[in-house]
């Protein structure tokens, strides 16, 4: 397991991207940090990664994954069917400098694979918030983020100390952010149909999710 330390110089950022990008195209899997916790990750198209993800966490075959981009040009990737309600969510959380928490479930693309969203036509996706990860998007493609933790406890890791020893032991990586993070997981919201469903409440309050559609 191999650590790499992203602090808040520039050359010390660029070289991290550079050297993660390199290692999630290789087909690696590692425990970077996102704008609420720690998550593992991987590429979204390398089955391999995926299913070493599943095994690291313990986790049940057939439960989905959330998916990160850093573009909007990246959904033609993974969903398909846009509608009016996903575009005003993605306008107000996504299309800023500074994209906030929200999880969003919507038609999956044709192209995406199936062992991502455990075989279902919907996928999880949500704009990285953290410029640094949305820079490794950039040049790795999207990437797999689930809580590196053992599946079914409710620990949300803040700092790279608070993810089990056992999930950083496993992964090829670990990324120690310089700043801590903010610890609680993103809000869910399915808007594949014509009115929004909440599917988990998190960082984002859904009252105002919700309300922002009015």
């Amino acid at each position: 397991m191999e650590t790499i330390y992203m602090g808040q110089e520039k050359s010390c950022i660029r070289g991290a991207i550079r050297k993660i990008s390199i290692l999630l195209i290789e087909g690696k899997v590692g425990v970077l940090p996102t704008s609420t916790i720690y998550g593992l990750s991987c590429r979204y198209d390398n089955a391999d990664a995926v299913r070493k993800i599943y095994m690291i966490k313990e986790r049940k075959a057939g439960m989905p994954f959330i998916v990160l981009i850093s573009s909007i040009s990246q959904l033609g990737l993974l969903a398909d069917k846009i509608n009016a309600v996903a575009e005003k969510l993605i306008g107000k959380y996504w299309n800023t400098e500074g994209p906030e928490p929200l999880t969003l479930v919507l038609s999956k693309s044709s192209a995406a694979g199936n062992l991502i969203t455990g075989g279902r036509s919907t996928i999880a996706i949500r704009m990285a918030g953290l410029r640094s990860i949305r820079n490794i998007i950039d040049l790795a493609g999207p990437i797999v983020s689930t809580s590196a933790t053992i599946s079914g406890t409710i620990a949300q890791p803040r700092t790279i100390d608070e993810v089990p020893g056992k999930i950083r032991q496993k992964a090829d990586f670990v990324v120690e952010y310089s700043s801590g993070l903010g610890g609680r997981e993103s809000t869910i919201v399915d808007v594949t149909g014509e009115a929004p469903l909440l599917i988990r409440e998190g960082a984002l309050n859904s009252e105002d999710v919700l309300g922002s559609l009015k």
